[in-house]
């Protein structure tokens, strides 16, 4: 299954809300998903089978694999493909939400089975969740010629994300706030349309993005870990234009910068917040 997106899809649903999500997320990091969760996401087991060997663990001095092979549930060989899937899972996001009680096993069971569902497998299906909860989430005005540009944007940025920095972000409503201390990457596109695009953060979430679009092992942030964070933003707009150019629109990169304490916001700008797993950026668009 492809889970990149499973905590926006979470989100969308309305199962949970935003904070217990963030709150999910953010455990979830150090968190190591149980056997019980694989092999519902597997479909080896079910909900109700899971809680059975659950139940008689607490009966015999055994762990959950055993006590799953002597009752039947399953194979040798599916408990080996479950041992491995666990140091390098994706469903530490469901472990946490099952853990924090935001969530019982079946309530899991079946929004795996719904979003397997709905994306189907397939990558563009999973982007069109995306989409939609970007829409959802932010609820841009439609007034604004640009609306669509601005979504596309966003949904580009997050595939860069997901492509160049091997995380899984989330995106979540925000009123921007021009803190102190953080770094500022901009880059302006002009043509057919306008459109600057710039995202900030502090330093330790910058020097993460920059270790892992480099995959360099940057300690400081010096000349490097800047022209990496600057390479990024370029190579994701570079993107973007060329996709624009497939549409008909032509747009010529300005030079990034990256800059702390910049005071680069602009008049109609739209801000969203993102959770990279690493920690957080705000996005922003503005036209110029």
């Amino acid at each position: 299954m492809s889970s990149r997106f499973f905590a926006q899809y979470i989100l969308n649903q309305g199962v949970l809300t935003p904070e217990q999500v963030q709150e999910a997320l953010e455990d979830g990091r150090s968190v190591q998903v149980k056997l019980g969760v694989l092999a519902i996401n597997e479909k080896f087991l079910t909900a109700v089978q899971v809680e059975e060997i659950h139940r008689l663990q607490h009966m015999v001095d055994k762990r959950f694999g055993e006590i799953a092979i002597d009752e039947g549930y399953l194979s040798e060989e599916q408990l080996m493909i479950l041992l491995a899937a666990q140091k390098n899972s994706h469903l530490n996001f469901g472990q946490t939400l099952v853990d924090k009680g935001f969530m019982n096993l079946e309530q899991l069971e079946r929004v795996l089975d719904e979003y397997k569902r709905e994306s189907n497998l397939d990558q563009e299906s999973d982007l069109a969740i995306l989409k939609e909860g970007i829409r959802t989430q932010l609820n841009l005005s439609q007034e604004d010629e640009e609306v669509e540009l601005y979504y596309d944007y966003i949904l580009l940025f997050l595939r860069a994300i997901v492509r160049f920095l091997d995380a899984s972000p989330l995106v979540i409503p925000t009123v921007h706030e021009q803190k102190q201390d953080q770094w500022s990457a901009l880059q302006s596109m002009t043509g057919d349309v306008t459109l600057q695009s710039s995202f900030t953060a502090d330093d330790k979430v910058l020097l993460e993005l920059a270790r892992r679009y480099s995959g360099e092992e940057i300690h400081e942030i010096d000349e490097l870990a800047l022209d990496s964070i600057g390479e990024f933003l370029n190579v994701t707009n570079g993107l973007f234009c060329i996709n624009l150019s497939n549409a008909g629109l032509e747009l010529d990169l300005h030079p990034q910068s990256v800059t702390k304490n910049a005071d680069f916001l602009m008049k109609k700008n739209h801000t969203v917040t993102i959770d990279t797993g690493f920690g957080r950026i705000n996005l922003v668009m503005a036209r110029m």
